[in-house]
């Protein structure tokens, strides 16, 4: 049997804060949702002013990162023509391929996800890796973002 490690709402809502942090010091109305690894919202939060259809927006954002385990704009392969096209067409439409989703992992294990709308690409980001960081930081460990930075798709193999 195998254990998991799940995010508690407390943990949760230090990550709401952190993120609307950096939101309002960009005068951004995001719309945040911190997920478990299955991609349910255990929190979600919208700013004043934030548009009403950031909520669905933000809540899938976190979906699909927290069971993809990787950040939604990574899915450049996703486009016309490409190999993973038509994905965001799964699971009732609910996958998502544009910025402002991005796993939560703890000790290399996923356990939820960050879904951000509302912002900019770099807003968005911002705030899913605030997010992290304050988790990180409050476990004694540190985020590393790097690893997605250059990220590509992996070549198709025939």
């Amino acid at each position: 049997m195998k254990k998991v490690s799940q995010l508690t709402l407390a943990e949760a809502n230090l990550m709401l804060d952190a993120a609307q942090r950096i939101a309002e010091e960009r005068g951004v109305a995001e719309t945040i949702c911190i997920s478990d690894a299955g991609g349910w919202p255990i929190a979600v939060r919208r700013l004043d002013g934030g548009k009403p259809t950031s909520i669905e927006i933000a809540i899938n954002k976190a979906f699909t990162a927290a069971c993809h385990r990787r950040p939604t704009h990574t899915y450049t392969n996703a486009q016309p023509n490409q190999e993973a096209f038509g994905i965001m067409n799964m699971h009732g439409g609910r996958f998502t391929i544009f910025v402002g989703g991005w796993p939560i992992e703890v000790d290399g294990e996923v356990v939820g996800g960050v879904g951000v709308s509302g912002g900019h690409t770099d807003d968005d980001i911002a705030c899913c890796q605030a997010a992290i960081n304050a988790l990180c930081e409050s476990l004694g460990t540190t985020a590393d973002f790097s690893k997605w930075d250059n990220w590509t798709a992996p070549p198709v193999t025939k």
